[in-house]
């Protein structure tokens, strides 16, 4: 199943996404967390937009209003649970009374379990329609994990349910209806209650040890930049971060954190030959920075890869000349006709147009409107 694909023929599969809650024991509010480049709602909410959802819900309560712009961006449905001080099954039970008759099952997942894979639902989802009104739980390695898929034969039964021990107790009652489905994928298993839990889902998405502007401010200090290119750098910098919050707002997971720091470092090298690559190999702390440097002046592009990080960079540097903000015309002209009798050095300058051409044009293609209104 592809993540466009529609599933009208197998019945409508709802996903509600529950975060409302005060993370008292991770004493930071978890939603809004950093996880791989986005936050942990936009990481929760994403793997089911990934996977071709349509109707996803997410409950919000305790500092919901913060929520709300990042949701309505993802075009997700917001419930909003007035009684979250209750507990997560008074948020668990406003998400289920939202649902529709149409509505088949449902996927019911905590924010703080946000990394499910896709393979983890189109398996689940497989099983839940082979088994008429049967649990699915995902299980890695014997253990159960989340979201489990529910049949809507059960709404009411959650909706009146007010014994204690919230959803769990609710559903053990049926447990001889439960099937579960053996999947590869630990994130059923991960959540982050604590902040060691958290430094675990950050060991387990890989995210990138990333310099903070001060520290980035300090390597910039070390390798001696000349203030020039220091001016020139904050200004890629700057112009790096919009086109990236257009890009996220179009849809786009781009890890903004990555593209300032190394927009910020770029140039690190510069005035030494092959700066890039100098550059790259001064910062070999940061591999994922040091890989954008090494590629900010020659990148190496498919035109079947989505836009990422490097080629935001790419492109921001080429719009700056200086600390100006120039066309990509005017930017090349004067390289151009510098180098027009060196066939080898015009050959790399052309090269170097055209890719920033082609980013420029797919960049735009995104976010539905000229770069120039951007860059005014």
């Amino acid at each position: 199943m592809t993540g466009t694909e529609s599933r009208p023929e197998r019945g409508i599969l709802t996903a509600i996404i529950v975060a409302a809650g005060y993370s008292f024991r991770m004493k930071q509010f978890k939603p809004l967390l950093p996880l791989g480049g986005i936050t942990v709602i936009e990481q929760a909410v994403h793997s089911f937009l990934d996977n071709g959802f349509k109707d996803i819900r997410v409950v919000v309560g305790h500092r919901g209003n913060e929520l709300f712009p990042l949701l309505e961006n993802l075009g997700v449905r917001i419930i909003v649970n007035t009684n979250y001080s209750e507990g997560m099954f008074s948020s668990v039970q406003a998400g289920v009374k939202s649902l529709t008759s149409e509505t088949a099952g449902f996927f019911l997942l905590p924010a703080d379990n946000p990394l499910i894979k896709r393979h983890t639902l189109e398996m689940m989802e497989d099983t839940f329609f082979s088994k008429q009104e049967s649990i699915v739980y995902p299980s890695f390695q014997g253990e159960r994990g989340h979201p489990p898929l529910i049949p809507s034969c059960y709404v009411n039964d959650i909706l009146k349910w007010n014994k204690p021990g919230g959803l769990r107790a609710m559903l053990e009652q049926y447990d001889d209806d439960a099937v579960e489905v053996q999947v590869e994928d630990l994130g059923v298993l991960l959540d982050m209650d604590t902040p060691e839990d958290y430094c675990k889902l950050l060991d387990y998405i890989g995210d990138t040890l990333l310099p903070s502007e001060e520290e980035c401010y300090e390597i910039i200090k070390k390798a001696e930049t000349p203030l020039n290119v220091i001016k020139h750098s904050k200004q890629v910098a700057a112009l790096c971060c919009a086109i990236g919050s257009c890009l996220r707002s179009s849809g786009c997971r781009l890890n903004l954190d990555l593209i300032k720091a190394a927009a910020l470092l770029h140039d690190l090298a510069k005035g030494q030959p092959h700066h890039a690559q100098v550059g790259s190999s001064m910062l070999m702390n940061y591999p994922m920075v040091a890989k954008i440097v090494a590629e900010h002046t020659d990148i190496c592009t498919n035109i079947e890869q989505t836009i990422s990080e490097k080629e935001v960079v790419y492109l921001a540097d080429k719009f700056v000349k200086d600390e100006q903000i120039v066309s990509l015309k005017d930017r090349f002209a004067a390289p151009l006709k510098q180098h027009q009798n060196d066939p080898d050095a015009l050959k790399k300058i052309q090269r170097r147009y055209l890719d920033a051409e082609w980013i420029k044009t797919k960049i735009e293609k995104i976010i539905n409107m000229p770069l120039s209104e951007l860059l005014s």
